[in-house]
């Protein structure tokens, strides 16, 4: 998606069909970066040696690991707040929740040119391309090269500038036309019968807040700007200065050991942009080929394709009850990030990724599929949600029972048998919270009568 020219330079009156066209369209590119930007953190995360520790490692480089795992993950739950208001901004201005994104590796169009985006271990190069990603619009002039196709200098914060400048040259009235019931705020995810004080919420980084009004928006854009992308060059807490001072405790830690003629690796050899199959808008996957770590790796595509279409339906419902959205709520937010995606895409760290080669390990390949598209109806998503959340449950035993048979250690076979136990609670759950105890065709239900069986 290329940017056309600034719609704030227009003279006259707003053209507000045009305006708003040109605000879903950024909006949409700026999901797309807070989508992959979250990502990549998640991924230099899991690589990191600390938890549990490993061999060539003191308690001190442990602990200085543990801090950069936190700090990453916790820059990967403010994307995730990024991405949240951007979805609010969409909906306000009348568009439709986007959560679409190319596969890795992809090219980036807001940073200097030849930065691409990866999934890739932590390490020192990986840190630096974290460092262009968030570097801040005053610096961009010491950067060579760093010009969008247009020959422009772009950063991440200048594309939330023209957003910034679209929003505010429409009155308010005519820009928030949306429907405020597809926007989410804190409360609705954390305590949707209003039980908390408000600084009770605080905290879980999936914060969002409503959009309605020209000092909500710009309230969502001045948090992310000042949060990361685009942040003042001063800014300690800002995503720029936390992984600047992550680099400086790197090349020390790395001198500290050198010094002492050991090697200091804080992270797993893990491939990069890790893949069970090739799909022809990535070039330069790793493909994941030992058996095991293959259906665990087409598992975690499951489980991630399946939270990011209960999120497209989260943000584009139509006619739930509060009890409806508290159940969707109470499976996408917490139990698939917490108890799926995070233990297994660390545990995907730890496997193999070749069969006779247990030095290079795999990881999460967070692969998307043309299918994870909004369902517009609300029956038939609750459907599908079940079937596949019992689709995971059935795969998730089928992958710890694949473990037990092989030589897979005794703490991975009881990690991926703790999983399927959970995925198993989450599918039942979601069934009698939704009324729907079984599905035609499924093993919880039998066929109607007259049916073909063996179908």
């Amino acid at each position: 998606m290329s940017l056309s020219p600034d719609a704030s330079a227009l003279p006259g009156p707003p053209d507000v069909p045009t305006v708003r066209a040109r605000l879903v369209e950024y909006l949409c590119e700026a999901a797309e970066l807070e989508h992959s930007l979250c990502l990549q953190y998640l991924y230099a995360a899991f690589s990191l040696r600390a938890n549990p520790p490993e061999d060539g490692l003191d308690d001190v480089q442990i602990e200085t690991i543990r801090e950069w795992k936190g700090q990453l993950l916790r820059l990967s739950r403010e994307e995730m707040l990024h991405l949240g208001l951007v979805l609010n901004l969409l909906a306000a201005v009348g568009g439709a929740p986007y959560l679409q994104r190319p596969n890795f590796p992809q090219p980036e169009r807001y940073y200097p040119l030849g930065v691409v985006s990866s999934l890739t271990p932590f390490s020192r190069a990986t840190v630096d391309r974290f460092l262009a990603y968030e570097m801040p619009t005053v610096l961009l002039s010491e950067v060579n090269g760093a010009y969008g196709p247009d020959g422009r200098q772009m950063t991440v914060g200048m594309l939330y500038e023209r957003i910034r400048e679209l929003c505010l040259s429409v009155p308010e009235k005519e820009l928030f036309i949306g429907p405020s019931h597809r926007q989410i705020d804190t409360a609705a995810v954390i305590d949707p019968d209003h039980v908390f004080d408000e600084d009770v919420l605080v905290g879980y980084g999936v914060e969002p807040f409503p959009v309605d009004s020209h000092a909500s928006a710009m309230r969502a854009i001045d948090l992310i700007i000042e949060q990361g992308e685009g942040a003042t060059e001063d800014a300690e807490d800002s995503h720029y200065g936390r992984l600047l001072r992550i680099r400086a405790q790197y090349d020390r830690e790395e001198r500290a050991a050198k010094a002492s003629g050991r090697v200091f690796e804080p992270a797993r050899p893990m491939l990069e942009n890790p893949a069970v199959r090739a799909v022809p808008d990535a070039v330069g996957t790793g493909l994941i080929t030992e058996p095991l770590t293959r259906e665990a790796a087409e598992l975690f595509n499951s489980g991630y394709g399946l939270m990011v279409l209960m999120l497209l339906r989260l943000y584009g419902r139509a006619g739930e009850s509060r009890a409806e959205l508290r159940t969707l709520q109470s499976v996408v937010f917490f139990p698939l990030m917490t108890m799926f995606v995070r233990p297994l895409g660390e545990l995907l760290t730890e496997l193999p990724a070749e069969a006779g080669d247990p030095a290079r390990t795999a990881g999460p390949p967070f692969e998307f599929g043309r299918g994870i598209q909004l369902i517009p109806e609300r029956s038939i998503a609750q459907r599908v949600f079940l079937e596949r959340l019992r689709d995971l449950a059935r795969r998730a035993q089928r992958v710890a029972d694949l473990a037990g048979a092989t030589a897979a250690p005794a703490r991975i076979v009881r990690r991926l048998e703790f999983l399927a136990e959970n995925v198993q609670r989450l599918a039942g759950q979601y069934a009698v919270d939704t009324g729907e105890p079984g599905t035609p065709h499924s093993p919880a239900s039998p066929l109607p009568e007259g049916a073909p069986r063996g179908a």
